[in-house]
This record gives C-alpha cells, sequence and structure tokens, in this order.
C-alpha cells in the first residue's frame, strides 16, 4: 500500500466520497469547537463544501480583524503553516485572505482525513 497522495487533484477525487466528506466535517466541526467557533453541518454532502465554506469564512474574518492570537492558534491546532498561507496567496493573488485561510483549512482537514484513513487501512 502507498502514501495517500494529496495533490489538489487527489483532494478533489477524496471530496467526492461521502464518508470521507462527513468525517471532515465532523473533524472541522471539532477542531472549530475547540476555540468555541460553532460550525454546523446538515448532513448534505452535495453542499458540504459551500455550506461549511460559508460558516467557516465568517468566523476566519471574525478572527482576523478581532482575536489574532485566537486566530493563531486555530490555524496551529489545524497544523496550516505560514508558508501555505504564503505560497497559496502567491498562487491565487486576486482571492482574499478570508477565502485563501478557509479554503487552507478545508483542505487540511481533508488531508488529515486521508491520512488517518490510510493508517486505518494499513493495519490490516
Amino acid at each position: 500500500m502507498s502514501f495517500p497522495s494529496l495533490t489538489d487533484n487527489d483532494l478533489k477525487k477524496a471530496a467526492s466520497r461521502e464518508d470521507l466528506i462527513r468525517e471532515t466535517a465532523l473533524q472541522i466541526i471539532k477542531d472549530f469547537g475547540e476555540f468555541n467557533l460553532e460550525i454546523v453541518f446538515s448532513g448534505d454532502v452535495h453542499d458540504f463544501y459551500g455550506e461549511l465554506f460559508g460558516q467557516m469564512r465568517q468566523h476566519v474574518e471574525a478572527l482576523l480583524g478581532e482575536n489574532g492570537e485566537k486566530f493563531f492558534n486555530l490555524l496551529y491546532r489545524i497544523d496550516v503553516s505560514p508558508e501555505e498561507i504564503s505560497s497559496y496567496q502567491r498562487q491565487f493573488p486576486e482571492i482574499s485572505l478570508p477565502d485563501v485561510l478557509t479554503e487552507l483549512i478545508i483542505h487540511r482537514e481533508l488531508k488529515k482525513i486521508l491520512i488517518r484513513e490510510y493508517f486505518r487501512s494499513s493495519k490490516h
């Protein structure tokens, strides 16, 4: 078994799997919840991205404006590095910072789930 590929294309493919979408939503809810930031997922996997992105973006934008320390602790918890943020901003300069950060958080949470799945299946 090989380590899961984590390119953007692979993330898009993984995001079409309902089980991974649900696990990613739960991970996002858990991580944001640790900072008293509520995220609600209806369970509709077809609008997963839009539903969660909007809620997450509101929290990201509020934290950027009001509580930078809490925001950086959230990024640290989720494991989004300053280098990833800079790289993504260079790739997509037309996208606002809150959108960039929210996108990176979703990608990182999905990567966590893919890595967890890899290790669960490699134990068998």
